[in-house]
């Protein structure tokens, strides 16, 4: 297991809005290891593949239903930044 931040070298800002939006990150899991192009980029951006993501979601369904204001539901969305 490997912070995000370690692995770019990029810090986690905006309050963690903006953590994964990377190329290292991207490079990754999109890369298709068959394409020599493909391996050649990773290789050339010493882009890693990545075979396993992790994802702990928010609460999103139980902070709708608890009542929350608008504000807070929204900070449950997570769009992958």
């Amino acid at each position: 297991v490997v912070e995000v931040a370690d692995y770019t070298g990029f810090p986690e800002m905006m309050n963690g809005r903006v953590k994964t939006l990377h190329p290292k990150i991207h490079g990754g899991l999109l890369g298709r290891r068959g394409d020599p192009n493909h391996v050649a980029a990773m290789e050339e951006h010493e882009i890693g593949p990545i075979d396993l993501v992790c994802v702990n979601l928010y609460p999103f369904e139980e902070t709708v239903a608890s009542g929350a204001d608008a504000g807070a539901i929204i900070e449950k969305i997570d769009i992958g930044g």
